[in-house]
């Protein structure tokens, strides 16, 4: 069957219709077969020397698949000098053909090697040829390299046209990589280059429906080297639409954070809370973390965001807040007075949060950052009676009060340190007096994941206990006695260390203090 599909396909190569031939060279290339080689090989030869650049166009995609089955006959014979010759050829689409043949061709030899005279043919006549074909084009030419300045400078003279005059997006973005691969050397040219794109890319922008060329786009000014300075004063054509998808407003919130700048920070943050009602919730988490990167390179625009972060913990949303609330820590404001009104609002707040991460990183920004605030002994007091009337809690909180004042009487350690003192130097690890059979129904990873989230709460709330006894030492001192001696009898090995470390440091402490008054004949 296949030799008779074969001969009839090459009966067919002869046809007097131009459609006919090269759907046959298509046809005959497609049948990745041993046994047509030979029919294929005299097949593609004819096609590339017919008159129609259509079936020249099918005879050079035709020898790329000729290449997979027989590479020899490709390369032996006489279809890439064939090749070679049609890249001089009157028809684009004909030259774009045999360049892609060639690459295939050669491509366990880098590609298709461009010489000057070929470079320059190509930059040449690019202007003559349609949109798909110069971008095809422009993208050989990345492989091509001028011997002098002079004829650098002379096919960025011919290329401008297509630079900053194309109607198609495309070929700007693609004849804009050929002029930094030209101008390497020439920074000053080059940003001369990046000032004419972004002119007729701001062009396309307003005009242009096609949401994944848009994308395209900001991920091409993201991912290289393009400079968001350059597009500074433009953004507001980047603003979300409102038919844009999810994803396309994702990409843009992205760009638009390296964009922030003094001048124009309100407006792109309000922009972002018009947004905020429209995307994801983890969309949230992810512009937060972008204005994180932004404010470590701009601390000018800290204000803005701090006033930003508080607007978004104020809405009558829990899961924008949780999200929020779990990229906090990630925020760095170079000057601390502003995160008195970001924890501020979050102590007003934290009840809402449904997510134990959340409550996690609240626990953890208010250690750090909140301390200082009247309402702190009260939210971490709130936060660990949620913790302690919890099923898994609710059976060891028996003797934790009797032992709250053992720190602060002198005693050597709490009993709990002392009935685990041979735990820890042993490394064995103990099992919790109130722990129940694990319910079958859940996953191993799934009781991993909330392993962790309760030692991450557990440790975070001993920090922030410590940290806020240093600024509220009369209304902290007692709730921080309880989860002390409470974490000094967890099942989990990483919470009774922590809780021994920072028993200690406090003693040492409060001993050192004692001796330095003690010689100054302060009476204690």
């Amino acid at each position: 069957m296949a030799l008779l599909a074969t001969n009839t396909l090459v009966q067919d190569c002869r046809d007097v219709n131009p459609v006919v031939r090269g759907l046959s060279l298509r046809t005959l290339g497609s049948m990745q077969s041993p046994s047509v080689v030979e029919l294929l090989t005299s097949a593609v030869a004819r096609g590339l020397e017919d008159n129609s650049p259509y079936v020249r166009r099918c005879a050079a995609l035709a020898a790329a698949s000729l290449h997979k089955v027989s590479p020899n006959a490709v390369t032996d014979g006489e279809i890439w000098d064939l090749l070679y010759r049609h890249l001089g050829d009157r028809d684009g689409q004909t030259v774009a053909a045999c360049l892609c043949a060639l690459e295939e061709v050669f491509s366990q030899e880098a590609g298709v090697v461009l010489s000057n005279k070929l470079g320059q043919y190509l930059v040449g006549s690019l202007h003559s040829f349609p949109a798909a074909v110069q971008r095809v084009l422009l993208q050989f030419l990345l492989k091509y390299s001028p011997k002098s300045k002079t004829q650098v400078f002379d096919h960025l003279n011919r290329l401008d046209d297509s630079l900053t005059g194309s109607s198609s997006l495309a070929v700007t973005l693609s004849c804009l990589e050929v002029f930094c691969h030209l101008t390497a050397d020439l920074p000053k040219v080059k940003a001369k280059a990046y000032k004419a794109a972004w002119t007729a890319i701001k062009k396309h922008l307003p005009r242009e429906r096609n949401e994944e060329i848009v994308s395209a786009l900001i991920d091409y000014l993201s991912l290289t080297e393009f400079p968001a300075s350059v597009c500074e004063q433009d953004y507001r054509k980047l603003f979300c639409r409102d038919d844009d998808p999810q994803y396309l407003m994702n990409r843009k919130i992205g760009f638009l954070c390296k964009l922030i700048v003094a001048d124009n920070a309100e407006d792109v943050l309000s922009e972002f809370a018009a947004c905020v009602r429209r995307v994801s919730p983890e969309s949230v988490k992810e512009m937060v973390q972008n204005l994180a990167q932004t404010m470590r390179a701009r601390p000018e625009v800290e204000k803005n965001c701090a006033e930003f972060l508080v607007r978004l913990m104020e809405m009558e949303n829990s899961r924008v807040l949780d999200c929020v609330v779990q990229a906090l820590p990630l925020v760095v404001f170079q000057d601390g007075s502003h995160w008195e009104a970001v924890t501020s609002c979050l102590t007003r707040h934290f009840r809402k949060l449904t997510s134990p991460t959340a409550r996690v990183a609240c626990v953890e920004v208010i250690g750090w950052h909140g301390v200082g605030l009247e309402e702190t002994p009260e939210v971490l007091s709130t936060i660990l009676e949620e913790w302690l009337e919890s099923p898994e809690e609710a059976d060891g909180d028996e003797g934790g009060q009797g032992h709250s004042q053992d720190l602060w009487q002198g005693q050597e350690t709490f009993p709990a340190f002392r009935r685990h003192s041979g735990s820890f130097a042993s490394g064995g690890g103990d099992t919790a007096a109130g722990g129940g059979a694990v319910v079958s129904s859940r996953s191993q990873q799934q009781l991993q994941q909330q392993q962790q989230q309760k030692r991450q709460l557990k440790v975070a709330l001993l920090g922030a206990m410590v940290r806020a006894c240093m600024s509220h030492p009369a209304r902290v001192q007692p709730v921080l006695c309880r989860v002390m001696e409470r974490c000094a009898r967890d099942s989990d090995r990483a919470v009774r260390e922590r809780a021994l470390f920072l028993h200690t440091l406090l003693k040492v402490t409060a001993q050192r203090k004692m001796a330095e008054h003690a010689g100054e004949g302060l009476d204690l």
